[in-house]
């Protein structure tokens, strides 16, 4: 209890807090959601008519190319182990040497 703040009219309680300042109140709106949407919005993107025909091709050539790069991205992964197997077994015989000749 102070006796000061007493005397001006306080109640020896904290002072009430300030009004928050307009720059905080801007940034205080700006992390409110944004409002939402009216519920009889149709959505823009309607599917166009495609063929059945054009559909399973196009479904076809992508099911395709992803089977060529899946099988080109294995055999590039396999090249790479093979070349750092062969060259992690030739640190290995150089190093192999060394201890022999020590």
């Amino acid at each position: 209890f102070d006796p000061a703040f007493a005397a001006v009219g306080g109640s020896g309680h904290a002072p009430p807090p300030n009004p928050p300042s307009r720059l905080l109140q801007k940034r205080l709106r700006l992390l409110t959601p944004p409002p939402r949407r009216r519920p009889y919005c149709k959505p823009v993107t309607v599917m166009a008519d495609v063929s059945e025909r054009k559909l399973q091709l196009s479904m076809l050539l992508a099911f395709a190319s992803g089977v060529l790069v899946g099988w080109q991205a294995n055999r590039l992964r396999r090249r790479y182990l093979d070349w750092r197997k062969r060259r992690l077994q030739d640190k290995l015989a150089v190093t192999q040497k060394k201890l022999d000749l020590a």
